[in-house]
């Protein structure tokens, strides 16, 4: 961990020596966070939280209580994962996307996208062409 920077975390996080985490980064309690683990700047890392080994979250990212992160997955800036949210492994997430409370993600998501009840309800591409 980068002992240089504002990071606030519960004593009881479990957080791997072996991950690097950025600035001004808040970690709640009972929080698991394995090997190889990057997370960016001003990331909100809520109660429960489980992030597995190789895992990347970009700046300004919200993960509310109880979400679990497989192995791998790779989250974009400006992205909100809701309460009790599961990411299987590798999955990529593109920025500015939210995922609903409860939801079960297994395919990349690389647009701005919002995600409810298994279906994307609005997608935005990288052009601003909306569908």
């Amino acid at each position: 961990m980068n002992e240089n920077y504002d990071i606030s975390w519960h004593r009881s996080a479990i957080i791997s020596d072996q991950c690097d985490i950025g600035n001004d980064v808040r970690i709640g309690s009972g929080v698991m966070i394995g090997k190889k683990v990057v997370i960016g700047d001003q990331c909100q890392i809520g109660t429960g939280v489980i992030i597995e080994e190789n895992c990347v979250i970009e700046n300004n990212v919200i993960l509310e209580p109880g979400v679990i992160l497989g192995p791998g997955v790779i989250i974009g800036n400006h992205t909100k994962i809701g309460m009790g949210a599961r990411v299987y492994n590798s999955v990529k997430i593109g920025s500015n996307a939210v995922i609903k409370i409860g939801e079960i993600v297994i395919k990349d998501m690389i647009y701005k996208m919002v995600f409810k009840r298994g279906v994307w309800i609005y997608r935005e591409d990288a052009l601003n062409h909306k569908s």
